[in-house]
């Protein structure tokens, strides 16, 4: 599995299917998400990857939680890579991440910088400054 600490991934990496998520541990729900959207992925011949957030957003907006993870992101990872996910790109969320727009999290980074053909997120997905991007948004 290919690790990329940022949105900077390789023209071979574009046009993949994406899952989007905290994956603060992957749980059967994850696992569910990971199966089907791998399972498309394969039927279409792309790769499969997972676009995640270090520190976790919750953990970055309030300080006095040291430990939200289920898992360190270690063990994250290892299980990303058991779950056969082909790529990581691991956002650094930071200041400047936090107060990005949804549409602009769209724009720039979604199709931008990472260009996916699929994107699978939980039903209750929200992003953006003030969680203001939804599953209808995307």
């Amino acid at each position: 599995m290919k690790i990329f600490y940022n949105t900077r991934i390789p023209k071979n990496f574009k046009g993949s299917a994406l899952a989007i998520g905290n994956f603060d541990g992957v749980h059967v729900g994850h696992k569910k998400v990971f199966q089907q959207t791998k399972k498309i992925a394969k039927k279409n011949k792309i790769k499969f990857g997972v676009l995640t957030f270090t520190p976790l957003p919750v953990m970055f907006f309030n300080k006095k939680i040291k430990n939200y993870r289920l898992t360190s992101e270690d063990q994250k990872l290892k299980l990303f890579k058991k779950n056969k996910v082909d790529f990581t790109i691991n956002i650094k969320f930071n200041k400047k991440f936090s107060v990005m727009s949804a549409k602009d999290f769209i724009k720039k980074i979604i199709y931008k910088k990472l260009n996916p053909k699929l994107l699978a997120v939980s039903n209750n997905f929200k992003f953006g400054k003030n969680r203001k991007g939804d599953v209808n948004l995307l």
